[in-house]
């Protein structure tokens, strides 16, 4: 077969006589003259050739040095009769502005071609990896969540029982993912509010689960009345796990001292497992455990509503058809609605068949904004299922700072308590209420600080 150009796929001999081949120059340029570039130290100027098959990457600490690397390979192309597609290159530059590093644009040249450039702001991949300015992972997490889309909303479409669906997401959906979930830096929050919801609402659409139930049962293995499939959060901390795996156990001293450098905070909950099948054991372990609880909680509340609640089962928070759910001790749980992946603070279930979601958070004043957008991305699902059995869903995004400020995403609350019957004078009652639990909270836990705390009325302290 003659190849043209490139390396031929699919066989073990052409990369070996490529690497072959390319390892002249790589020999050249470890050369003392090429690595240190007149620098009597060399950490001063450090010089990178990355080369990996038949892509490379250059990194120098000044771009006349790269331009010379670049002169090097250029003559050495030619001697060896091989092609630089300069239209597949690309260069990206930082450089030190007065007291801070931003992006430039450098002007290289390899063949007497000017190589294009990455535009600012923009980002370029390499070996599947992007690469950016801010070192952010955006374009992963858009792919991620295209991708996942795309994949599930074609197995949806295919005429396959639901069990064969869901060996398709297990075997071929997830595999696809695996790339994405080992080279990007998420976060397990992340990757579970985002892509464990696009997952959960097609499983649920095939076992014809309301939002108001519970999957733990679907994730045990088929000899505990499971279906055996996992959600991309797990297949994320088995990536993970592997990869921080394969840098501690690397013969490569450098690969060790990136394992020791980064064995922080971050990945110590990766480093803490031995297998991937430790990841799935300990998954499903807390579904286990979870299952139990919700069984035995059950059991002791049906056991009491037997011998105390009967005769005073209707008025239990139930005024004029509308009736309240709060995670509070003596109101409905508002999981009787919602299930148990999202359960916000409050629900309020109207006459004319209107779903008030309350959602209360409190944090700093400069991170009100970051509340209220992610909030509205954690729940965003959840009213879209909670849509269907409800005339209206209306959301209220409830941030509070710790010193009693409301974010201007909190007038919805307003508009609630209008709605409901509430004159302005209640209205302005709750709102400084509200205020002055928070004002006296933050000083409680202020002057209680590595101490022991109690439970107080907030109120009279």
């Amino acid at each position: 077969m003659t190849v043209g150009r490139g390396v031929l796929q699919g066989d073990c001999l052409s990369p070996l006589l490529f690497n072959m081949c390319f390892n002249n120059f790589i020999q050249h340029i470890k050369a003392e003259k090429y690595r240190q570039f007149g620098f009597s130290f060399k950490l001063l100027n450090p010089i990178h050739w990355l080369q990996f098959a038949d892509d490379a990457a250059v990194i120098t600490g000044q771009e006349s040095e790269n331009q010379h690397l670049l002169n090097r390979f250029s003559i050495w192309c030619q001697w060896s009769d091989m092609i630089i597609r300069v239209d597949k290159c690309s260069t990206f530059g930082i450089k030190k502005a007065v007291t801070k590093s931003v992006q430039y644009l450098p002007k290289l040249l390899i063949s007497n071609q000017l190589i294009p450039k990455i535009t600012i702001g923009e980002s370029f991949q390499y070996l599947g990896r992007y690469f950016d300015f801010h070192m952010s992972n955006d374009n992963h997490k858009t792919e991620l969540v295209t991708l996942l889309n795309e994949l599930m909303s074609d197995v949806d479409s295919k005429p396959l029982q639901p069990k064969n669906k869901l060996l398709l997401y297990s075997r071929y959906v997830l595999s696809k993912l695996a790339w994405h979930l080992t080279v990007a830096t998420l976060s397990k929050t992340w990757v579970t509010e985002n892509i464990d919801s696009i997952a959960n609402k097609y499983i649920r659409r095939w076992l014809e689960v309301p939002i108001s139930g519970t999957l733990s049962t679907v994730f045990l293995t088929n000899n505990k009345f499971g279906l055996s499939i996992y959600p991309p959060s797990v297949k994320f901390i088995q990536c993970q796990t592997v990869l921080r795996k394969a840098l501690k156990s690397s013969p490569n001293e450098s690969t060790n001292d990136l394992w020791r450098a980064t064995s922080n905070h971050t990945n110590i909950q990766y480093d803490a497992y031995n297998s991937t099948k430790e990841v799935l054991k300990d998954f499903r372990s807390g579904h286990e455990n979870k299952l139990l609880n919700q069984l035995t909680s059950q059991g002791s509340f049906f056991c009491s509503v037997t011998k105390f609640a009967l005769p005073q089962l209707s008025k239990l928070q139930t005024v004029d058809g509308s009736t309240l759910y709060a995670d509070l001790n003596g109101f409905k749980s508002p999981s009787i609605l919602t299930g148990d992946t999202h359960r916000p603070d409050l629900l309020l279930s109207c006459s004319n068949g209107s779903l008030y979601v309350v959602e209360l958070t409190t944090g700093y004043e400069t991170n009100l904004k970051n509340n209220v957008k992610r909030k509205k991305d954690k729940y965003r699902e959840l009213l879209r299922q909670l849509g269907k059995n409800f005339n209206q869903v209306k959301f209220i995004n409830l941030s509070i700072s710790s010193l009693g400020i409301f974010a201007e995403e909190c007038y919805t609350f307003l508009d609630m308590l209008d709605s409901i019957g509430l004159d302005k004078n209640h209205q302005m009652y709750c709102v400084r209420k509200m205020m002055t639990i928070a004002i006296r909270t933050t000083y409680y836990i202020f002057c209680c600080r590595n101490k022991e705390w109690e439970n107080p009325d907030l109120l009279t302290i």
